[in-house]
Formats: structure tokens, sequence, C-alpha cells
């Protein structure tokens, strides 16, 4: 009687078990089809605390791409023959070409890319010194590529041998990457593309869609297993923008499958519902206080490496896409594409010190912050938090700067790494100046505290910014 008893109450304490996972993941489905934050459930909101808080991140395009100095998986799909023309395959593209885009050159056969693994050797990768360049540039994630639309993993998976173990490296380089990132306190995420111009069941021309239910089942797979190795996975990033919905790639059972593995983790908006974030790329995301956004930006307007005669971008500019984004309420995702040897690009590196260099100073302006009051426009934007308000100024008039005056009394106004700032009111306005030997060359910061928390200030324009 009593072993019944007993199988009784454990069978009841694993059915409520079951009953509340369903529940707790009803919640979290129906918040991943929801944009607005505030239509969100508060278990989600807290989800994002960490991310929209750590303001900066960086990408990692990287594969045996950079073997040849091209761009990841797009070289190969607009390679035709050498004819200027691009391919045609049973895998439509998002987007129309006429001819080659730039940073998709130099285009690559793909029997020659395809191949490419085999000479892939990154004799100098070493994880923990790349996370400590994304920790001293003041980066609080990481994410990186797992899977590109060329279908290479860059994990040792046992679902293809089109895999980082097949190259001569073999070695795991997400599960190497995952744990520096724990070792070093930075935040891990994985892109995972769910377009695959390798696997053979992946067609989206859907002609026979037993294919692509093999294919869903063949993601998943490789989805869990990479949750499953790697517990400090913290954001899953999917990338099929153009094409994709939550049909395709059954979202429901995708995100089943994830949240019962990881309950906490974030994902992007690119699997056919809203979910946490939206990805602008190539392009500071508008302001924004109701979504949270990301944008994702390149130091050469490529993602992945393609040699040393690619323009790279100036510290300034790079810091300034930083601060645009903290400015209208999002995070920047900065990418860098590694070199075949596994080392950052010196050129990049250096751009990335010197805005660590910044953070260290003003970093109180950037991190947990919210943007606003005043619009980031083309020389001064603002973040602010609790009582004040961080002005970002990159350009002074007439050694000033004049913004459009507050509904609240300013108690103080100093430069964040310490100077004076005289500060005037009126006709409506408030006018800074500032020493110059005070001033930040690329960037400085004003901290403006205030009679009443900064929060309840509406968004404004600063005219002729």
């Amino acid at each position: 009687m009593k072993k019944m008893i007993m199988v009784a109450v454990i069978g009841s304490l694993i059915g409520s078990a079951v009953l509340a996972a369903d529940s707790t993941f009803e919640q979290f489905w129906a918040d991943a089809q929801k944009s607005k934050r505030a239509d969100k459930s508060e278990a989600s909101q807290k989800r994002m605390v960490w991310w929209r808080n750590a303001r900066f991140g960086m990408f990692i395009h990287w594969n045996m791409s950079s073997v040849v100095g091209t761009e990841i998986s797009w070289s190969k799909e607009f390679y035709d023959g050498g004819t200027g023309g691009v391919t045609t395959n049973k895998n439509p593209r998002p987007f129309d070409y006429d001819g080659w885009p730039d940073w998709a050159l130099p285009a690559v056969p793909k029997r020659v890319y395809d191949n490419l693994y085999k000479s892939f050797y990154p004799g100098m990768f070493d994880a923990d010194k790349l996370v400590g360049q994304a920790k001293q540039a003041g980066m609080k994630y990481i994410v990186q590529i797992a899977k590109h639309h060329d279908g290479f993993c860059m994990w040792d998976t046992k679902f293809t041998d089109y895999n980082i173990m097949a190259t001569p490296f073999k070695r795991d380089i997400i599960a190497e990457m995952a744990k520096a990132c724990e070792k070093a306190g930075l935040k891990f995420g994985i892109y995972y593309s769910q377009r695959d111009w390798h696997h053979p069941d992946y067609d989206l021309t859907n002609k026979d869609p037993k294919n692509m239910a093999k294919y869903d089942e063949f993601m998943r797979n490789q989805i869990k297993e990479l949750l499953t190795a790697n517990p400090g996975i913290s954001i899953i990033w999917f990338d099929d923008w153009g094409t994709g919905n939550k049909e395709i790639w059954q979202g429901e059972k995708l995100f089943r499958m994830i949240h019962e593995i990881r309950p906490d983790i974030i994902i992007n908006e690119r699997c056919g519902v809203p979910a946490d974030f939206s990805c602008p790329e190539q392009g500071i995301g508008a302001f924004n206080l109701e979504r949270d956004w990301e944008s994702c930006m390149t130091f050469t307007g490529a993602w992945a490496w393609h040699g040393f005669d690619r323009k790279v971008i100036s510290y300034e500019e790079c810091l300034r896409n930083l601060v645009s984004c903290a400015c209208g309420d999002g995070n920047l995702l900065m990418n860098c594409g590694p070199m075949p040897t596994g080392e950052l690009d010196p050129r990049e590196a250096d751009r990335l010190a010197k805005v660590g260099q910044w953070l260290q100073k003003n970093s109180e302006a950037i991190y947990g912050t919210r943007g606003g009051p005043f619009r980031m426009g083309n020389f001064v934007g603002s973040t602010r938090k609790d009582k004040n308000i961080y002005l970002q100024v990159s350009h002074w008039v007439d050694n000033a700067l004049t913004v459009p005056d507050l509904p609240v009394k300013v108690l103080s106004a100093n430069v964040l790494t310490g100077g004076e700032v005289t500060m005037t009111r009126a006709d409506g306005k408030l006018s800074f100046k500032v020493d110059p030997k005070f001033r930040d060359p690329a960037m400085t910061v004003i901290k403006l505290t205030l009679e009443k928390p900064a929060d309840t200030i509406p968004p404004t324009e600063v005219p002729g910014n």
C-alpha cells in the first residue's frame, strides 16, 4: 500500500512539474509573438535586463572562407563561372542583385569554396586572448557564427561531417569560446543560420515538404546539441530575414525545445516571430523606447575578413556607432572578421582597444542607461539614468553646445571625466561651455544632475543637430 501511495505521489509531482513547464513555455511563446516590451510578461522583461544594460557586444563572422579572404557563404552564392551574373539554385535569396554586391567579392567557385575547410588551420587562435580583447574593449557579450548559410559547422557536431573536426585544426571553436567567455565573465551567444546551402534536405521551394521537415529536425538536433554541450549559451541569433516564417521553421516546436533547455535564453527576431529584439544591420536603429533592438555593424562593410586592402573605419566612427545606439536605446553588436590565423585584424583590434579606453572613463554614460531624452543627431545625443542625463557631444559651435531647455531643474553640470561646465539657461534653451582642455576629441560627455528622475522627460529633437 505504501509503495502504491509513493508511486501516486511521485506521479502527481511529475504531472505538476510538466504542467508548470507547459505553462511557462506558453508564456514564453506568447511573449515571442509580441513586439512591444510593455506587452510582454514580467518574466520576459526580467530576462532581458542584463542584455539591455550591456549595450555593447562583439559579433564574430568567421570560418574557412577566411583562407582566401572572401565573404562568408555569399561569395560562393554569387559565383557563376566568372560571367558576372549570379547563380540560380533551389534556395531563393532574400535579395535580388544586379551583378555582384561589393561585399560578396571576390566570388569563389562553389567547388573551391566547399573544399576550403581542408586548408583551414587557424594556428594562432586563442579563445582566451580573443575574449580578452572583447572585454578590454568594454564589450559585455559575444555572438559567434556557429553555422552560416554555407552549412559549415564550427563545432564538433555529430549530425554532419561538414564541420570543424574535418579540418586539419580539429578543435571545437565554439566550445573553446564558450568556456573562455564564462571564465572572463562575458555572456556568450551563437549565430545559427536556418539557411543551409550544403544540406541535401534544405529546399525553400518546398517541392517536397518531407525534405524540409527532415531539415527542420536536423536543425533542432544541432541547436539542442549546442545548448546541451555549452550550457553558458545565453543568446541565439537566427538569420532568416527575408524568407523565414514560423511555419517554415516549425517555430513553436523549435522554441519549445530551446525553452526546455535554456528558459532564460534571448532570441532575435529572425525566426518568423518578433521574439526578444530587433536587429537592423549596417545602420543605426531608429530611436525606440518601446522595443529592444541591436544594430550589427561592420568595420569594413563586409562581414568576413577580406584582407588588408579593405579599408577599416576609424576609432571615432566605431565609438560614434556605440554612442548612437545607446542614445537611441539600443545595443551595438560590432562585427569582427578574424584572419585565417584565428587572430583579429590588428586594425580592428586597435579600434576596439581605443573604444575600451574611452569606456573606462565614460562607462557611467553607457552601461545600464536608457536612451534620450535628446535623440541622437549629427553632433549630440543623450542617455539617462536615475536623475542624470549624459550629453554625448562630438562637435562644438563657437566653443558651446546648445540644446532645448528641460522641463525640470538642472542642479549641476560637469564633464564626466573631470572639468567645469558653464551653463546658461535662457529663451527656452540650455547652453554649455567647456574649456577645450577638458574635452575629448572624439566624444565628450557632460553629466547633468536633475531635481527629478530623467525618465519622466519626453524625447525631443535638437534643432540643427
